[in-house]
C-alpha cells in the first residue's frame, strides 16, 4: 500500500477574518475503562402519583465532596410546561437556602418522595427571593440515558475512498462567500439563555463554568459564546493524569459534584453540575435535569469535581467548584438531562501556546493544555486560550506589533497534513485579547471541521506568539490620479500619501495597468491594506481545496490594488471566470441549484509589497477613454 500523503501547506496570512469563533474534531481513540463500583438500584415515582404538600428531600453538595440532604415540599405541577415534559414546582425552608435560594450548580440534584426519586432540580427563576424551583421529571431523563452511545454519529473524517469521495457533507457556514470575498453576514453569537427568556419565566439553571487559569477578559469571551456563566475556580493542573485526583471517589452517587471538561491542563474550563441517577453497575449516570449545550449526541470528557463553597447572589447563587478527575464522557446533551458513561473516555486536542514578551533576553513561556471537541465548540476553545496568551503577553498599554505563528496538524481521507499560517498585527494601544476569535488560525480550525466536505482530524494545534514593541504603521491618508486621462491599456498612475504613527507624511506613486478592454466604462480603483483584501477563488470541491483557498491571502505589509468593471464575473466549482458577456454569464448561471455558482465584478488586481504595515482603504473612480489608435 502506498503510504499516506503528507502535506505541508504555508499560510503567509496578516489579516483577521470575518469569522469568529465558534467546531472541533479528533479521532474517536476510545478505551474501556475498569468498572465502577456497583450502585443500589434506585426506584422512581411516577409525576402523575406526586400530589401538592408532598415532603421529601433532596441530595446535593454544599461544599467539598460529600453529599447532603435539605428537605423540600411540593407546590404543584405544570403539565406539558416542555414538549412532552412536565415541570414540577417545590420549595425548600433549608437554613443553607434563605440567602442563596436555588443555587446554580445544583442541576441535577435527585429529589425523593417517600424515598422515591422523582427527578433532578434544574429550574429556577431568575432574582427569586425564595428557594422555590422545578423539578424536571426522571422518566423524561431516562429516555435520554436510553439513546444510544453513537460514536459513529459523531463528526468524523471520511474514510473509505472512491465510496467516501462521492459524499457531500453539508457545512454550516458561508464558505464560499468567505474565500470569494463576497458580502457576508455576521454569524450571530450563541444567545443566552436569560436572553430567551423573560427574568418572570421559569428557566434551566444557568451552568457555572469554573474557569481557572484564563483571564476575566478570556473568561467572559468563552462566557459569551457559549452561554455559560464564568466562575472562578480551580483546575486539574496540568500534571494531573486522567482518573486520578486527590480525594477522588471510587463510584458515583446520586447527589455528587459532575464536571463537564471543556479545557484541561495549565488553563481549566469545566461545566459543573449534579448527578441525579447512577446505574446498578455504576457506568451510566444522568445529571443536569437539562442540557448544557443542546448538542444532542457528544464526546467530551466528564469527572468528579469538589465544591468549595457557594456564592450568595440576588440573581442567581452559584457553586464554586474544580474538576478532580477524568473518569468517563458525556455522549448525549438533551434537552431533559445529559447522560455520561464511565467505561469510556474522550479524545482531547493538544493546544500549545508559547509567548515571547519584546525583551529577547527573558525566555519564552509555554503554556499546555488539551481541548474538548464539538462543531460550536472546538474553535471557541482554542480563541480563549489564544485570547488569554495575547492579554498576557501584551498587558502593556503602547505600541505593539502582534506575529502570531500556528501549526496545525490533522489527518483528512487523502492523510497527515500539517498547516502553518502567519499573521501580524499592530495594536495602538496593547493586545487586545478578543481580537484572537477573528484570526485566521481559528478560522483554519473552524474550516477544518465545518465544511460542506469531510471533518479534519485535529491531531495537535500550536502558537507560536511573539510581540515588538513599535509602530511600523503607514496610514494612507490621500489617494489621486496623476493623468487627468486615461485610456484603455495605459499605466494609471496613483499618487499616495502616506502618514506613519508619528506624523511624517511621504507620498509614493504607483502604476496600475488599465484593462485593454476597459474602453468606454466606469471603473472603480480600489486601494486597500493586504489584511482588508481577500483573494478571488473558484469555489472549493474538496477539503484540501479549501485549505489552498485560504493559503490564498495578501500580507498586512502590502498594498493591494484591484480595479473594479461594470460587468460580472462568475465562481464556480469548475473554476473562475471573471469576465463574461451578460450573455453567456446568464445561460451559464444554475437556475435549478439551492446553491447557485456565485456572481462577482471583473476585476484586475496587483499587489504591491511594503516595508510597513499598511492601514486603509481608498476608492475613486474613473472614466477610461479608447485608445488613440481607435479615434
Amino acid at each position: 500500500m502506498n503510504e499516506p500523503r503528507r502535506a505541508r501547506r504555508r499560510l503567509r496570512v496578516t489579516s483577521l477574518g470575518a469569522l469568529g469563533a465558534a467546531g472541533l474534531v479528533v479521532g474517536l481513540g476510545l478505551a474501556a475503562q475498569p468498572e465502577a463500583t456497583a450502585a443500589r438500584k434506585v426506584e422512581t415515582m411516577p409525576i402523575s402519583d406526586v400530589r401538592p404538600g408532598m415532603r421529601g428531600h433532596a441530595v446535593t453538595v454544599f461544599k467539598g465532596e460529600q453529599t447532603d440532604k435539605f428537605e423540600v415540599e411540593i407546590v404543584d405541577v405544570i403539565h406539558n410546561y416542555l414538549p412532552k415534559q412536565d415541570a414540577v414546582l417545590f420549595r425548600s425552608n433549608d437554613p443553607r437556602m434563605v440567602h442563596s435560594s436555588i443555587v446554580g450548580g445544583m442541576s441535577g440534584s435527585p429529589i425523593f418522595i417517600e424515598g422515591k426519586l422523582v427527578g433532578a432540580l434544574s429550574y429556577g427563576w431568575p432574582f427569586n427571593k425564595d428557594a422555590l424551583g422545578a423539578l424536571t421529571p426522571i422518566g423524561n431523563m431516562h429516555q435520554v440515558g436510553d439513546l444510544p452511545y453513537r460514536p459513529d454519529m459523531l463528526p468524523h473524517p471520511e474514510t473509505g475512498g472512491k465510496k467516501a469521495r462521492g459524499k457531500r457533507r453539508r457545512g454550516t457556514r458561508a464558505w464560499a462567500d468567505t474565500m470569494l470575498g463576497l458580502e457576508t453576514s455576521p454569524l450571530p453569537s450563541r444567545r443566552r439563555a436569560d436572553d430567551l427568556d423573560a427574568s418572570e419565566s421559569l428557566v434551566p439553571l444557568s451552568v457555572p463554568m469554573s474557569v481557572s487559569g484564563l483571564g476575566a477578559d478570556a473568561s467572559r469571551m468563552l462566557g459569551d459564546a457559549l452561554g455559560m456563566t464564568p466562575v472562578r475556580g480551580g483546575g486539574r493542573g496540568s500534571a494531573a493524569p486522567s482518573g486520578s485526583a486527590k480525594g477522588q471517589k471510587k463510584g458515583w452517587a446520586g447527589g455528587d459534584s459532575v464536571s463537564v471538561i471543556l479545557i484541561d491542563g495549565d488553563s481549566s474550563v469545566a461545566g459543573n453540575g449534579t448527578v441525579t441517577w447512577v446505574n446498578p453497575k455504576g457506568d451510566r449516570l444522568l445529571a443536569f435535569g437539562h442540557s448544557m449545550f443542546d448538542a444532542g449526541p457528544t464526546n467530551v470528557p466528564m469527572g468528579h469535581a469538589r465544591v468549595h463553597t457557594i456564592i450568595n447572589s440576588y440573581q442567581r447563587s452559584v457553586k464554586v467548584s474544580s474538576p478532580l478527575s477524568i473518569d468517563g464522557l458525556m455522549y448525549q446533551d438533551r434537552q431533559a438531562a445529559i447522560a455520561l458513561r464511565t467505561d469510556k473516555r474522550a479524545p482531547m486536542i493538544p493546544v500549545t501556546t508559547k509567548i515571547q514578551g519584546p525583551d529577547p533576553d527573558l525566555p519564552p513561556r509555554t503554556y499546555d493544555n488539551r481541548v474538548s471537541f464539538g462543531v460550536d465548540l472546538t474553535p471557541n476553545l482554542v480563541a480563549s486560550i489564544l485570547a488569554e496568551a495575547l492579554d498576557e503577553a501584551g498587558r502593556d498599554s503602547t505600541e505593539v506589533v502582534f506575529k502570531l505563528h500556528t501549526e496545525i496538524e490533522y489527518e483528512s481521507s487523502k492523510g497527515h497534513h500539517e498547516l502553518e499560517v502567519n499573521e501580524e498585527v499592530f495594536f495602538s494601544g496593547g493586545l487586545v485579547g478578543r481580537i484572537a476569535g477573528r484570526t485566521r488560525s481559528v478560522l483554519a480550525v473552524l474550516a477544518l471541521l465545518d465544511n460542506d466536505f469531510e471533518v479534519a482530524g485535529i491531531k495537535q494545534i500550536r502558537h507560536d506568539i511573539t510581540m515588538e514593541y513599535g509602530a511600523p504603521v503607514d496610514e494612507m491618508e490621500n489617494v489621486r490620479f496623476v493623468q487627468s486621462t486615461v485610456r484603455a491599456g495605459d499605466l494609471l498612475e496613483v499618487e499616495v500619501t502616506f502618514r506613519n504613527h508619528d506624523g511624517d507624511a511621504r507620498t509614493e506613486v504607483f502604476p496600475i495597468r488599465v484593462p485593454d478592454d476597459a474602453a468606454g466604462e466606469e471603473i472603480v480603483v480600489e486601494l486597500a491594506a493586504g489584511d482588508l483584501v481577500v483573494p478571488l477563488r473558484p469555489l472549493s470541491d474538496d477539503l484540501d481545496d479549501l485549505i489552498t483557498t485560504l493559503t490564498q491571502s495578501y500580507p498586512s505589509r502590502s498594498l493591494v490594488a484591484t480595479i473594479y468593471r461594470e460587468g460580472e464575473g462568475l465562481a464556480t466549482r469548475e473554476g473562475l471566470m471573471p469576465a463574461l458577456p451578460d450573455s453567456v454569464l446568464e445561460t451559464m448561471l444554475d437556475r435549478g441549484a439551492t446553491r447557485p455558482s456565485i456572481r462577482l465584478k471583473q476585476m484586475s488586481r496587483r499587489v504591491i509589497p511594503t516595508k510597513s504595515i499598511v492601514v486603509g482603504t481608498h476608492r475613486l473612480k474613473l472614466d477610461v477613454k479608447a485608445p488613440k489608435s481607435f479615434r
